[in-house]
């Protein structure tokens, strides 16, 4: 465990941190064990993204919110998002956050991925977020703050999830069925 742990980065995503926005991540490189901290602000932060990466049992990728002095949550606002340029994923219609499905980084089923402590809103019409090709679109009626299309091993922890047609959708079918699904 010891030469993984070393090789896990942690991401600090906030005002005064070394990435100032979620989309300066490189979400198509996560590596078992990496977390990416996203810190309260006053402003919401206007981004969406997938991920498309795999952790471990022992080395998860987690995504954590790191609350504000009074408890406040990071805020992740579909409205007006802004989606990573590298990323290129189909269905970005229907979340705000994305667990698999996507082109870049190669689609694979993502495993062990943590996603917690964040207030995930805004993703119905007649909201609307730039693509990462550039192009402005609506959220369709069913779109979720975090759709899972595909996984195993996902837990989405004390999250606030508002504001969309779904709160949380997990996608199956009878080819490839998401599993072990942790919402607490």
């Amino acid at each position: 465990l010891a030469p993984l742990a070393a090789a896990a980065t942690t991401y600090e995503v906030g005002e005064g941190k070394p990435f100032t926005s979620i989309g300066a991540v490189a979400w198509e490189s996560l590596q078992p064990g990496d977390t990416v901290l996203i810190h309260w602000r006053a402003a919401p932060y206007k981004e969406k993204w997938v991920i498309g990466r795999t952790g471990t049992a022992a080395a998860p990728i987690v995504v954590r919110g790191v609350p504000g002095p009074e408890g406040q949550l990071p805020v992740i606002d579909g409205n007006e998002a802004k989606t990573r340029p590298q990323l290129n994923y189909w269905n970005d219609v229907r979340s705000v956050v994305k667990v698999g499905g996507s082109s870049v980084p190669p689609d694979i089923v993502p495993e062990y991925v943590v996603i917690e402590t964040l207030d995930i809103r805004s993703g119905r019409p007649p909201y609307t977020f730039t693509s990462a090709g550039g192009s402005v679109k609506s959220y369709v009626n069913n779109a979720a703050a975090v759709h899972i299309e595909k996984g195993e091993h996902i837990t989405v922890r004390n999250c606030v999830l508002q504001d969309c047609g779904n709160g949380l959708f997990v996608s199956s079918s009878s080819s490839l069925a998401s599993r072990d699904i942790l919402v607490e």
